[in-house]
Protein backbone atom coordinates (compact mmCIF):
# COMPACT_ATOMS: atom_id res chain seq x y z
CA UNK A 1 0.00 0.00 0.00
CA UNK A 2 2.83 2.43 0.92
CA UNK A 3 4.55 1.72 -2.40
CA UNK A 4 1.40 2.58 -4.38
CA UNK A 5 1.02 5.88 -2.54
CA UNK A 6 4.64 6.81 -3.27
CA UNK A 7 4.31 5.95 -6.95
CA UNK A 8 1.12 8.00 -7.11
CA UNK A 9 2.88 11.06 -5.67
CA UNK A 10 5.73 10.57 -8.12
CA UNK A 11 3.23 10.54 -10.98
CA UNK A 12 1.56 13.68 -9.77
CA UNK A 13 4.91 15.43 -9.36
CA UNK A 14 5.77 14.43 -12.91
CA UNK A 15 2.54 15.98 -14.14
CA UNK A 16 3.19 19.21 -12.23
CA UNK A 17 6.77 19.55 -13.43
CA UNK A 18 6.09 18.58 -17.02
CA UNK A 19 2.92 20.55 -17.56
CA UNK A 20 3.20 23.53 -15.22
CA UNK A 21 -0.38 24.69 -15.52
CA UNK A 22 -4.00 23.68 -15.68
CA UNK A 23 -5.28 21.71 -18.62
CA UNK A 24 -7.67 23.11 -21.14
CA UNK A 25 -11.34 22.29 -20.83
CA UNK A 26 -10.99 18.93 -22.56
CA UNK A 27 -11.19 15.29 -21.63
CA UNK A 28 -8.00 13.64 -20.46
CA UNK A 29 -7.66 9.99 -21.48
CA UNK A 30 -5.50 7.10 -20.29
CA UNK A 31 -4.73 4.01 -22.35
CA UNK A 32 -3.43 0.83 -20.74
CA UNK A 33 -1.88 -2.19 -22.39
CA UNK A 34 -4.39 -5.05 -22.50
CA UNK A 35 -1.81 -7.57 -21.27
CA UNK A 36 -0.88 -5.78 -18.07
CA UNK A 37 -1.51 -7.66 -14.85
CA UNK A 38 -4.04 -6.05 -12.45
CA UNK A 39 -1.27 -4.84 -10.18
CA UNK A 40 0.58 -3.30 -13.10
CA UNK A 41 -2.56 -1.48 -14.22
CA UNK A 42 -2.89 0.07 -10.78
CA UNK A 43 0.79 0.93 -10.82
CA UNK A 44 0.40 2.84 -14.08
CA UNK A 45 -2.76 4.64 -12.97
CA UNK A 46 -0.91 5.69 -9.82
CA UNK A 47 2.06 6.86 -11.87
CA UNK A 48 -0.23 9.00 -14.00
CA UNK A 49 -1.83 10.36 -10.84
CA UNK A 50 -5.38 9.55 -11.96
CA UNK A 51 -6.60 7.08 -9.33
CA UNK A 52 -9.94 8.26 -8.01
CA UNK A 53 -10.43 10.70 -10.88
CA UNK A 54 -13.18 10.47 -13.46
CA UNK A 55 -10.85 9.94 -16.43
CA UNK A 56 -11.69 7.48 -19.22
CA UNK A 57 -9.42 4.44 -19.43
CA UNK A 58 -9.10 2.56 -22.73
CA UNK A 59 -7.39 -0.80 -23.12
CA UNK A 60 -5.16 -1.14 -26.17
CA UNK A 61 -4.54 -4.62 -27.59
CA UNK A 62 -1.75 -6.06 -29.71
CA UNK A 63 -3.99 -6.24 -32.79
CA UNK A 64 -4.36 -2.46 -32.74
CA UNK A 65 -0.61 -2.08 -32.41
CA UNK A 66 -0.04 -4.35 -35.40
CA UNK A 67 -2.60 -2.39 -37.42
CA UNK A 68 -0.50 0.73 -36.94
CA UNK A 69 2.98 -0.78 -37.14
CA UNK A 70 2.79 -3.91 -39.28
CA UNK A 71 5.21 -3.62 -42.19
CA UNK A 72 6.91 -0.65 -40.52
CA UNK A 73 8.41 -2.07 -37.34
CA UNK A 74 9.71 -5.62 -37.09
CA UNK A 75 7.59 -8.27 -35.34
CA UNK A 76 10.14 -8.30 -32.53
CA UNK A 77 9.82 -4.52 -32.09
CA UNK A 78 6.03 -4.69 -32.00
CA UNK A 79 5.94 -7.77 -29.80
CA UNK A 80 3.05 -10.10 -29.06
CA UNK A 81 1.72 -8.43 -25.92
CA UNK A 82 0.31 -4.97 -25.36
CA UNK A 83 2.18 -3.40 -22.44
CA UNK A 84 2.74 0.30 -23.15
CA UNK A 85 0.45 2.93 -21.64
CA UNK A 86 -0.28 6.56 -22.42
CA UNK A 87 -1.76 9.60 -20.71
CA UNK A 88 -2.93 12.41 -22.98
CA UNK A 89 -4.35 15.79 -22.01
CA UNK A 90 -5.39 18.20 -24.79
CA UNK A 91 -4.29 21.80 -24.32
CA UNK A 92 -5.29 25.16 -25.73
CA UNK A 93 -4.15 26.52 -29.08
CA UNK A 94 -0.52 27.58 -29.13
CA UNK A 95 0.56 25.11 -26.47
CA UNK A 96 2.33 22.75 -28.84
CA UNK A 97 3.29 19.19 -27.98
CA UNK A 98 5.18 18.17 -24.84
CA UNK A 99 6.14 14.58 -24.16
CA UNK A 100 7.71 12.65 -21.28
CA UNK A 101 8.57 8.97 -21.15
CA UNK A 102 8.88 6.42 -18.35
CA UNK A 103 10.51 3.01 -18.87
CA UNK A 104 10.64 3.60 -22.64
CA UNK A 105 14.05 2.36 -23.78
CA UNK A 106 14.25 2.98 -27.55
CA UNK A 107 11.91 5.79 -28.62
CA UNK A 108 12.69 9.19 -27.11
CA UNK A 109 10.24 11.90 -26.17
CA UNK A 110 11.45 14.02 -29.09
CA UNK A 111 10.82 11.14 -31.52
CA UNK A 112 7.26 10.80 -30.25
CA UNK A 113 6.67 14.56 -30.50
CA UNK A 114 7.97 14.75 -34.06
CA UNK A 115 5.87 11.75 -35.13
CA UNK A 116 2.77 13.09 -33.41
CA UNK A 117 3.04 16.31 -35.41
CA UNK A 118 3.10 14.24 -38.60
CA UNK A 119 0.03 12.30 -37.47
CA UNK A 120 -1.91 15.53 -37.04
CA UNK A 121 -1.81 15.80 -33.25
CA UNK A 122 -1.98 19.37 -31.97
CA UNK A 123 -1.54 20.99 -28.57
CA UNK A 124 -1.29 18.06 -26.19
CA UNK A 125 0.52 16.89 -23.09
CA UNK A 126 1.64 13.29 -23.41
CA UNK A 127 3.23 10.68 -21.18
CA UNK A 128 4.26 7.35 -22.73
CA UNK A 129 4.99 4.83 -20.01
CA UNK A 130 5.27 1.18 -19.01
CA UNK A 131 5.69 -0.67 -15.71
CA UNK A 132 9.04 -2.02 -16.94
CA UNK A 133 11.43 -1.38 -19.81
CA UNK A 134 9.93 -1.67 -23.31
CA UNK A 135 11.12 -0.37 -26.69
CA UNK A 136 8.23 2.09 -26.95
CA UNK A 137 7.21 1.51 -30.57
CA UNK A 138 3.76 0.22 -29.65
CA UNK A 139 3.13 3.12 -27.24
CA UNK A 140 2.44 5.33 -30.26
CA UNK A 141 -0.79 3.41 -30.88
CA UNK A 142 -2.01 4.16 -27.37
CA UNK A 143 -1.10 7.83 -27.64
CA UNK A 144 -2.99 8.23 -30.92
CA UNK A 145 -6.04 6.37 -29.61
CA UNK A 146 -6.07 8.48 -26.44
CA UNK A 147 -5.71 11.74 -28.38
CA UNK A 148 -8.59 10.95 -30.72
CA UNK A 149 -10.83 9.98 -27.81
CA UNK A 150 -9.82 13.06 -25.79
CA UNK A 151 -10.38 15.56 -28.59
CA UNK A 152 -13.14 13.87 -30.57
CA UNK A 153 -11.06 14.20 -33.73
CA UNK A 154 -10.26 11.54 -36.30
CA UNK A 155 -6.73 10.88 -37.52
CA UNK A 156 -6.51 8.97 -40.78
CA UNK A 157 -4.76 5.60 -40.84
CA UNK A 158 -2.57 6.87 -43.68
CA UNK A 159 -1.36 9.81 -41.57
CA UNK A 160 -0.79 7.75 -38.45
CA UNK A 161 1.09 5.02 -40.32
CA UNK A 162 3.30 7.66 -41.91
CA UNK A 163 3.96 9.00 -38.43
CA UNK A 164 4.79 5.50 -37.23
CA UNK A 165 7.20 5.08 -40.13
CA UNK A 166 8.87 8.35 -39.21
CA UNK A 167 9.25 7.29 -35.58
CA UNK A 168 10.71 3.89 -36.43
CA UNK A 169 13.02 5.29 -39.13
CA UNK A 170 14.29 7.89 -36.66
CA UNK A 171 14.87 5.30 -33.96
CA UNK A 172 16.75 3.04 -36.36
CA UNK A 173 18.90 5.95 -37.53
CA UNK A 174 19.56 6.94 -33.92
CA UNK A 175 20.90 3.45 -33.31
CA UNK A 176 23.02 3.53 -36.45
CA UNK A 177 24.70 6.86 -35.72
CA UNK A 178 24.63 6.30 -31.93
CA UNK A 179 22.89 9.62 -31.42
CA UNK A 180 19.07 9.65 -31.12
CA UNK A 181 19.04 13.41 -30.64
CA UNK A 182 20.83 14.12 -33.91
CA UNK A 183 18.65 11.59 -35.72
CA UNK A 184 15.53 13.42 -34.53
CA UNK A 185 17.03 16.78 -35.40
CA UNK A 186 17.79 15.61 -38.94
CA UNK A 187 14.23 14.36 -39.47
CA UNK A 188 12.75 17.57 -38.12
CA UNK A 189 14.93 19.84 -40.25
CA UNK A 190 14.32 17.87 -43.44
CA UNK A 191 10.58 17.72 -42.77
CA UNK A 192 10.42 21.46 -42.28
CA UNK A 193 12.17 22.06 -45.60
CA UNK A 194 9.93 19.58 -47.40
CA UNK A 195 6.78 21.24 -46.09
CA UNK A 196 8.07 24.79 -46.44
CA UNK A 197 8.83 24.31 -50.14
CA UNK A 198 6.00 21.85 -50.89
CA UNK A 199 8.40 19.14 -52.03
CA UNK A 200 7.06 15.73 -53.09
CA UNK A 201 9.59 14.53 -55.66
CA UNK A 202 12.49 12.26 -54.55
CA UNK A 203 14.82 14.14 -56.89
CA UNK A 204 14.23 17.40 -55.00
CA UNK A 205 14.06 15.88 -51.51
CA UNK A 206 17.23 13.77 -51.68
CA UNK A 207 19.56 16.82 -51.90
CA UNK A 208 17.83 18.29 -48.84
CA UNK A 209 18.51 15.10 -46.88
CA UNK A 210 22.18 15.17 -47.87
CA UNK A 211 22.51 18.89 -47.15
CA UNK A 212 20.99 18.69 -43.65
CA UNK A 213 23.00 15.58 -42.80
CA UNK A 214 26.19 17.38 -43.83
CA UNK A 215 25.28 20.40 -41.69
CA UNK A 216 24.84 18.11 -38.70
CA UNK A 217 28.00 16.14 -39.55
CA UNK A 218 25.98 12.93 -39.87
CA UNK A 219 27.27 10.23 -42.21
CA UNK A 220 24.39 8.50 -43.97
CA UNK A 221 24.62 5.29 -45.93
CA UNK A 222 22.95 5.08 -49.33
CA UNK A 223 20.22 2.99 -47.69
CA UNK A 224 19.68 5.65 -45.02
CA UNK A 225 19.34 8.38 -47.64
CA UNK A 226 16.84 6.34 -49.63
CA UNK A 227 14.74 5.47 -46.59
CA UNK A 228 14.61 9.06 -45.35
CA UNK A 229 13.85 10.38 -48.83
CA UNK A 230 11.00 7.90 -49.34
CA UNK A 231 9.60 8.80 -45.93
CA UNK A 232 9.69 12.49 -46.73
CA UNK A 233 7.91 11.89 -50.04
CA UNK A 234 5.06 10.40 -48.01
CA UNK A 235 5.12 13.28 -45.52
CA UNK A 236 5.12 15.81 -48.36
CA UNK A 237 1.93 14.24 -49.71
CA UNK A 238 0.07 14.70 -46.41
CA UNK A 239 -2.18 17.68 -45.69
CA UNK A 240 0.41 19.17 -43.34
CA UNK A 241 1.61 22.73 -43.59
CA UNK A 242 4.93 24.24 -42.60
CA UNK A 243 3.13 26.64 -40.27
CA UNK A 244 1.26 23.90 -38.41
CA UNK A 245 4.40 21.84 -37.84
CA UNK A 246 6.43 24.87 -36.79
CA UNK A 247 3.81 25.94 -34.25
CA UNK A 248 3.61 22.53 -32.61
CA UNK A 249 7.37 22.04 -32.23
CA UNK A 250 8.09 25.68 -31.43
CA UNK A 251 5.53 25.49 -28.63
CA UNK A 252 7.71 22.94 -26.85
CA UNK A 253 10.84 25.00 -27.47
CA UNK A 254 9.34 28.22 -26.09
CA UNK A 255 8.03 26.62 -22.92
CA UNK A 256 11.29 24.87 -22.06
CA UNK A 257 13.41 27.92 -22.86
CA UNK A 258 11.15 30.05 -20.67
CA UNK A 259 11.60 27.61 -17.78
CA UNK A 260 15.39 27.99 -18.05
CA UNK A 261 17.89 26.58 -15.55
CA UNK A 262 15.25 26.13 -12.83
CA UNK A 263 13.48 23.55 -15.02
CA UNK A 264 16.68 21.58 -15.58
CA UNK A 265 17.70 21.67 -11.91
CA UNK A 266 14.29 20.62 -10.64
CA UNK A 267 13.80 17.77 -13.10
CA UNK A 268 17.30 16.48 -12.25
CA UNK A 269 16.49 16.62 -8.54
CA UNK A 270 13.16 14.85 -9.13
CA UNK A 271 14.80 12.03 -11.07
CA UNK A 272 17.33 11.50 -8.27
CA UNK A 273 14.53 11.44 -5.71
CA UNK A 274 12.57 8.80 -7.65
CA UNK A 275 15.66 6.61 -7.98
CA UNK A 276 16.18 6.75 -4.22
CA UNK A 277 12.55 5.98 -3.40
CA UNK A 278 11.72 3.32 -5.97
CA UNK A 279 15.09 2.10 -7.16
CA UNK A 280 13.83 1.48 -10.67
CA UNK A 281 12.25 4.65 -11.99
CA UNK A 282 13.72 6.18 -15.11
CA UNK A 283 12.12 9.20 -16.66
CA UNK A 284 13.28 10.62 -19.99
CA UNK A 285 12.28 14.26 -20.29
CA UNK A 286 11.86 15.80 -23.68
CA UNK A 287 14.00 18.88 -24.26
CA UNK A 288 13.86 20.11 -27.82
CA UNK A 289 15.74 23.35 -27.16
CA UNK A 290 18.98 21.80 -28.40
CA UNK A 291 17.33 20.89 -31.68
CA UNK A 292 17.22 24.55 -32.60
CA UNK A 293 20.68 25.58 -31.46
Amino acid sequence: MERRVIVGWAGMLAVLVLWGGSAAASTSVVTLGQNLAPGQRQQMLAYFGVIGKNIPVIYVNNRQEHQLLSGIASPAEIGTRSISCAYVVPESRGYGIRVATHHITWVTGAMYANALVTAGVKNAKVVAAAPFGVSGTAALAGILIAYQKATGTHLSLSDTRTAAQEMVTTAHLGNTIHNPTQATQLMLLVKREVLKHHLQNPATIRPIVLKMAAQLHIHLSATDVTQITNLMVRIGALSLTYQSVDKQISGVERQLVAAGPIWNQFTTWLQMLWHKILGLIHVSWIDLTHLFA
